[in-house]
């Protein structure tokens, strides 16, 4: 998600007249970076294969434990900062504006990946093949976990995120704060849902119970920045120690996502402000194409994989082809959006991908 995209959305959407021109908003060079390094990982999971031996498939659940959250923080964080929250024009139009920006990507990736998925799988082995059209298409809104394009179920719980929480604060004048605590009692109902086998997995409303908590918690750092920044400077050290005992503990239980989650918030936006990341320009600028490589990514780590396994060992060879496959998604995509932004007639696809 583009700072300068919500903010300028933001700015549309206010239909009030103004006195004067809004002050400039700082430019988060931190959120960028700590939206580099989520995207990295979030690549990173992608290039699971069955074939991985144990270590790889560990790694794989552990960053499985916080990386979406992380994500699901950072849009929450933005959200407010550009304060989206705080609609004053039209809540159709925003509406409207958010849907073009989430679910035309949403369903055209959907499309694409679910016929790319039903062609190459004639001639190389895919992930979550797809053998029947017609059931697939379904799985994208009526069993959603079984879908064969899951990876975008984030861009249509966001829609659903940023309009739901923006009518209720805006129009029925529900505080962030109490939002926050219902999203904690959401993820507990999920936890419930999941161990009584009853995931409610219909338009990913499962999805919205599991990660709502993460995109409040953003909302509400971001509403208490300076507190937040100061706490995570100064204690994401043995938010560390934490976070790991935590990840351990918890590893099989469904709670991990939570209080892995949330841990993790305090440990990687420290570490990003810290001195050791803070002047990291690869991973601001990794973040500013986080949403082209989050849209494209599986297309460049399915390619590798593919050519990978037709001359090397999965099994034996997993740390090459997680490094190689991690490349090509981060890489891959971020050529491809530059290279379209030089094309004249296809500079508004590349421009989407801000």
């Amino acid at each position: 998600m583009s700072q300068q995209e919500d903010a300028a959305n933001t700015s549309q959407m206010d239909s009030a007249p103004q006195p004067m021109a809004r002050p400039q908003r700082k430019w988060l060079g931190d959120i960028e970076r700590l939206k580099g390094l989520a995207i990295i990982l979030v690549v990173w999971g992608h290039t699971y294969d069955t074939a991985f031996p144990v270590w790889a498939i560990g790694l794989r659940k552990a960053i499985y434990a916080f990386h979406m959250p992380l994500f699901m923080f950072l849009s929450g964080y933005v959200f407010v900062y550009v304060g989206a929250h705080k609609l004053k024009g039209s809540l159709s139009t925003y509406t409207s504006k958010r849907a073009k920006r989430l679910l035309i990507p949403f369903f055209i990736m959907a499309a694409i990946v679910i016929l790319g998925k039903f062609f190459a799988g004639q001639f190389v082995s895919v992930d979550k093949p797809v053998n029947d059209l017609l059931l697939s298409v379904q799985h994208v809104f009526i069993h959603t976990e079984q879908s064969p394009s899951m990876f975008v179920w984030y861009l249509i719980v966001l829609f659903y995120f940023s309009i739901g929480t923006t009518f209720l604060f805006s129009r029925m004048n529900v505080s962030l704060n109490i939002l926050f605590a219902a999203s904690i009692i959401m993820f507990g109902l999920h936890v419930m849902m999941f161990y009584n086998d009853s995931i409610l997995d219909y338009v990913y409303i499962n999805r919205i119970f599991m990660f709502y908590a993460f995109f409040m918690a953003g909302c509400v750092a971001c509403l208490h920045k300076d507190v937040w920044e100061r706490f995570v400077e100064r204690y994401f050290i043995p938010a560390t120690a934490v976070f790991l005992v935590l990840l351990y503990v918890s590893f099989d239980s469904e709670w991990r996502y939570f209080l892995v989650g949330m841990a993790s918030l305090v440990v990687f936006h420290g570490l990003i402000r810290s001195r050791l990341c803070n002047q990291n320009r690869v991973l601001e600028f990794i973040g500013q194409n986080a949403f082209a490589i989050y849209l494209l990514n599986t297309m460049f780590v399915g390619a590798v994989k593919a050519v990978f396994g037709r001359f090397f060992s999965v099994s034996d060879q997993a740390l090459l082809l997680l490094l190689l496959a991690t490349t090509a998604g981060v890489v891959g995509p971020i050529i491809v959006k530059y290279a379209i932004g030089r094309i004249g007639s296809l500079r508004p696809i590349a421009a989407a991908m801000e």
